[in-house]
Protein backbone atom coordinates (compact mmCIF):
# COMPACT_ATOMS: atom_id res chain seq x y z
CA UNK A 1 0.00 0.00 0.00
CA UNK A 2 1.33 3.34 -0.68
CA UNK A 3 1.41 6.90 0.57
CA UNK A 4 -1.53 7.87 -1.96
CA UNK A 5 -3.47 4.94 0.50
CA UNK A 6 -2.82 6.65 3.72
CA UNK A 7 -3.89 10.15 2.22
CA UNK A 8 -7.21 8.16 1.14
CA UNK A 9 -7.44 6.57 4.40
CA UNK A 10 -7.24 9.52 6.54
CA UNK A 11 -9.34 12.10 4.18
CA UNK A 12 -12.31 8.80 4.24
CA UNK A 13 -11.56 9.02 8.18
CA UNK A 14 -12.30 12.99 8.12
CA UNK A 15 -14.91 12.59 6.37
CA UNK A 16 -17.35 9.88 8.00
CA UNK A 17 -15.47 10.00 12.18
CA UNK A 18 -13.37 13.06 12.47
CA UNK A 19 -11.94 12.83 15.85
CA UNK A 20 -13.91 16.10 17.02
CA UNK A 21 -16.86 14.83 17.09
CA UNK A 22 -16.60 10.45 17.00
CA UNK A 23 -16.71 9.48 20.44
CA UNK A 24 -15.18 6.33 20.05
CA UNK A 25 -10.98 8.01 19.45
CA UNK A 26 -10.09 5.73 22.80
CA UNK A 27 -8.37 2.61 23.65
CA UNK A 28 -11.52 1.22 24.94
CA UNK A 29 -10.73 -0.14 28.50
CA UNK A 30 -7.88 -1.51 28.50
CA UNK A 31 -7.22 -3.34 31.95
CA UNK A 32 -10.99 -2.50 33.19
CA UNK A 33 -12.37 -5.45 32.24
CA UNK A 34 -15.87 -4.44 34.36
CA UNK A 35 -15.94 -1.36 32.51
CA UNK A 36 -15.63 -3.28 28.85
CA UNK A 37 -18.75 -5.72 29.48
CA UNK A 38 -20.87 -2.91 30.92
CA UNK A 39 -20.16 -1.17 27.58
CA UNK A 40 -20.55 -3.87 25.49
CA UNK A 41 -23.97 -4.33 27.04
CA UNK A 42 -25.50 -0.78 27.66
CA UNK A 43 -24.03 0.15 24.41
CA UNK A 44 -26.53 -2.05 22.03
CA UNK A 45 -28.96 -0.46 20.43
CA UNK A 46 -28.82 2.75 22.79
CA UNK A 47 -27.08 6.45 22.57
CA UNK A 48 -23.72 6.21 24.00
CA UNK A 49 -23.74 9.34 25.08
CA UNK A 50 -21.29 12.24 26.64
CA UNK A 51 -18.77 11.51 29.69
CA UNK A 52 -21.58 12.80 31.96
CA UNK A 53 -24.42 10.55 29.95
CA UNK A 54 -25.39 7.24 28.48
CA UNK A 55 -23.03 4.25 29.03
CA UNK A 56 -20.23 6.40 30.24
CA UNK A 57 -22.42 7.45 32.99
CA UNK A 58 -23.31 4.17 33.73
CA UNK A 59 -19.48 3.12 33.85
CA UNK A 60 -18.71 6.05 36.14
CA UNK A 61 -21.50 4.91 38.64
CA UNK A 62 -20.10 1.86 38.83
CA UNK A 63 -16.71 3.22 39.08
CA UNK A 64 -17.79 5.53 42.30
CA UNK A 65 -19.70 2.63 43.99
CA UNK A 66 -16.34 0.54 43.73
CA UNK A 67 -13.89 3.27 45.05
CA UNK A 68 -11.19 0.36 43.12
CA UNK A 69 -9.81 -0.67 39.80
CA UNK A 70 -12.39 -2.20 37.10
CA UNK A 71 -10.62 -5.21 36.68
CA UNK A 72 -12.33 -8.10 38.50
CA UNK A 73 -15.21 -9.47 36.89
CA UNK A 74 -16.58 -11.05 40.81
CA UNK A 75 -17.83 -7.93 41.81
CA UNK A 76 -20.24 -8.13 39.05
CA UNK A 77 -20.82 -11.38 39.18
CA UNK A 78 -21.90 -11.02 42.66
CA UNK A 79 -25.40 -9.15 41.75
CA UNK A 80 -26.24 -12.57 39.57
CA UNK A 81 -28.75 -14.11 41.88
CA UNK A 82 -30.50 -10.57 43.47
CA UNK A 83 -29.69 -8.04 40.41
CA UNK A 84 -31.84 -4.97 42.04
CA UNK A 85 -29.03 -4.55 43.81
CA UNK A 86 -26.60 -3.95 40.78
CA UNK A 87 -29.40 -2.33 39.36
CA UNK A 88 -29.48 0.73 41.77
CA UNK A 89 -25.89 1.39 41.85
CA UNK A 90 -26.16 1.90 38.01
CA UNK A 91 -29.42 3.70 37.82
CA UNK A 92 -30.37 2.41 34.19
CA UNK A 93 -33.08 -0.17 33.35
CA UNK A 94 -32.60 -0.71 29.89
CA UNK A 95 -33.50 -4.10 29.03
CA UNK A 96 -31.50 -6.04 26.40
CA UNK A 97 -32.55 -6.75 22.84
CA UNK A 98 -35.63 -9.07 22.72
CA UNK A 99 -36.42 -7.76 26.06
CA UNK A 100 -35.72 -10.82 28.32
CA UNK A 101 -34.07 -9.08 31.17
CA UNK A 102 -32.55 -5.85 32.54
CA UNK A 103 -29.01 -5.11 31.17
CA UNK A 104 -27.75 -5.00 34.42
CA UNK A 105 -28.93 -8.47 35.02
CA UNK A 106 -27.17 -9.67 32.07
CA UNK A 107 -24.12 -7.97 32.86
CA UNK A 108 -24.00 -10.19 36.47
CA UNK A 109 -24.81 -13.17 34.67
CA UNK A 110 -22.60 -12.69 32.18
CA UNK A 111 -19.88 -11.87 34.75
CA UNK A 112 -20.59 -14.70 36.52
CA UNK A 113 -20.51 -17.41 33.00
CA UNK A 114 -16.87 -15.64 32.32
CA UNK A 115 -15.62 -16.25 36.04
CA UNK A 116 -16.83 -19.77 36.32
CA UNK A 117 -14.42 -20.42 33.58
CA UNK A 118 -11.67 -18.55 35.27
CA UNK A 119 -11.64 -15.44 33.35
CA UNK A 120 -11.90 -12.73 36.34
CA UNK A 121 -9.30 -10.45 34.85
CA UNK A 122 -8.40 -8.60 32.15
CA UNK A 123 -5.43 -10.84 31.70
CA UNK A 124 -7.87 -13.59 31.41
CA UNK A 125 -9.89 -12.64 28.39
CA UNK A 126 -9.01 -15.17 25.39
CA UNK A 127 -10.87 -15.21 22.12
CA UNK A 128 -11.66 -18.86 22.50
CA UNK A 129 -14.92 -20.64 22.06
CA UNK A 130 -15.64 -21.44 26.13
CA UNK A 131 -15.24 -17.73 26.79
CA UNK A 132 -17.14 -16.54 24.45
CA UNK A 133 -20.35 -18.57 24.86
CA UNK A 134 -20.39 -17.44 27.93
CA UNK A 135 -21.62 -14.06 26.64
CA UNK A 136 -23.27 -15.70 23.82
CA UNK A 137 -25.50 -17.68 25.81
CA UNK A 138 -26.91 -14.54 28.02
CA UNK A 139 -30.35 -13.78 26.61
CA UNK A 140 -30.56 -10.50 24.81
CA UNK A 141 -26.83 -10.42 24.58
CA UNK A 142 -24.88 -11.78 20.89
CA UNK A 143 -22.30 -11.67 18.45
CA UNK A 144 -21.70 -8.39 18.69
CA UNK A 145 -21.89 -8.02 22.45
CA UNK A 146 -18.67 -10.75 22.32
CA UNK A 147 -17.05 -8.83 19.63
CA UNK A 148 -17.60 -5.29 21.62
CA UNK A 149 -16.26 -6.39 24.69
CA UNK A 150 -13.05 -8.36 23.52
CA UNK A 151 -12.48 -4.84 21.13
CA UNK A 152 -12.95 -2.43 24.21
CA UNK A 153 -9.82 -5.23 25.73
CA UNK A 154 -7.72 -5.01 23.06
CA UNK A 155 -7.84 -8.38 22.04
CA UNK A 156 -8.61 -8.60 18.82
CA UNK A 157 -10.99 -11.78 16.82
CA UNK A 158 -11.31 -13.11 13.75
CA UNK A 159 -14.73 -10.76 13.23
CA UNK A 160 -13.18 -7.48 14.17
CA UNK A 161 -10.48 -7.74 12.30
CA UNK A 162 -12.54 -8.61 8.94
CA UNK A 163 -14.70 -5.29 10.49
CA UNK A 164 -11.62 -3.54 10.29
CA UNK A 165 -10.29 -4.77 6.87
CA UNK A 166 -14.06 -3.91 4.77
CA UNK A 167 -13.75 -0.59 6.57
CA UNK A 168 -10.34 0.39 4.84
CA UNK A 169 -12.02 -1.48 1.21
CA UNK A 170 -14.19 0.70 1.46
CA UNK A 171 -12.22 3.85 2.04
CA UNK A 172 -10.09 2.65 -0.80
CA UNK A 173 -12.67 2.12 -3.14
CA UNK A 174 -11.36 -1.58 -3.46
CA UNK A 175 -13.21 -4.17 -5.28
CA UNK A 176 -12.55 -7.00 -2.68
CA UNK A 177 -11.67 -5.96 1.25
CA UNK A 178 -8.24 -5.37 2.26
CA UNK A 179 -6.15 -8.10 3.08
CA UNK A 180 -5.17 -8.33 7.19
CA UNK A 181 -1.14 -7.49 6.19
CA UNK A 182 -2.70 -4.71 4.44
CA UNK A 183 -5.09 -3.77 6.97
CA UNK A 184 -2.11 -3.66 9.33
CA UNK A 185 0.31 -1.72 7.50
CA UNK A 186 -2.66 1.15 6.69
CA UNK A 187 -3.87 1.18 10.22
CA UNK A 188 -0.16 1.70 11.41
CA UNK A 189 0.42 4.46 9.08
CA UNK A 190 -2.66 6.07 10.05
CA UNK A 191 -2.21 5.41 13.46
CA UNK A 192 1.44 7.32 13.28
CA UNK A 193 -0.19 10.07 11.02
CA UNK A 194 -3.03 10.93 13.33
CA UNK A 195 -0.66 10.78 16.78
CA UNK A 196 -2.80 8.26 17.83
CA UNK A 197 -2.26 4.24 19.13
CA UNK A 198 -2.79 1.57 16.80
CA UNK A 199 -5.23 0.16 19.45
CA UNK A 200 -7.30 3.41 19.21
CA UNK A 201 -7.11 3.68 15.45
CA UNK A 202 -9.05 -0.02 15.17
CA UNK A 203 -11.53 0.73 18.09
CA UNK A 204 -12.75 3.86 16.70
CA UNK A 205 -12.91 2.40 12.97
CA UNK A 206 -14.30 -0.94 14.70
CA UNK A 207 -17.43 1.03 16.35
CA UNK A 208 -17.81 3.28 12.97
CA UNK A 209 -18.26 0.37 11.09
CA UNK A 210 -20.32 -1.83 13.35
CA UNK A 211 -22.49 1.48 13.37
CA UNK A 212 -23.12 1.28 10.54
CA UNK A 213 -23.43 -2.36 9.17
CA UNK A 214 -26.42 -1.71 11.59
CA UNK A 215 -28.01 0.89 9.58
CA UNK A 216 -27.89 -1.61 6.80
CA UNK A 217 -29.99 -4.10 8.85
CA UNK A 218 -26.85 -6.28 9.53
CA UNK A 219 -26.38 -8.23 12.96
Amino acid sequence: MSTAHVRALLDHIDAELPRESWPHWTEGWPQEIEAALLDAAFSARATYGTPTTGVRAVITRWRDHRAAPLDDLTALAAHADEPEGLLAVLNNRQRVPGNYTTKAEAVATAARSLTELGCITSADLRDDDAQRSAIVAVPGFGAATWECFAMQLGVPTAASRAVVCDFIAEALALESPATETQADDLVAAAAVRLEVTGTTFTHAVWRYQRRQQRAAGAR
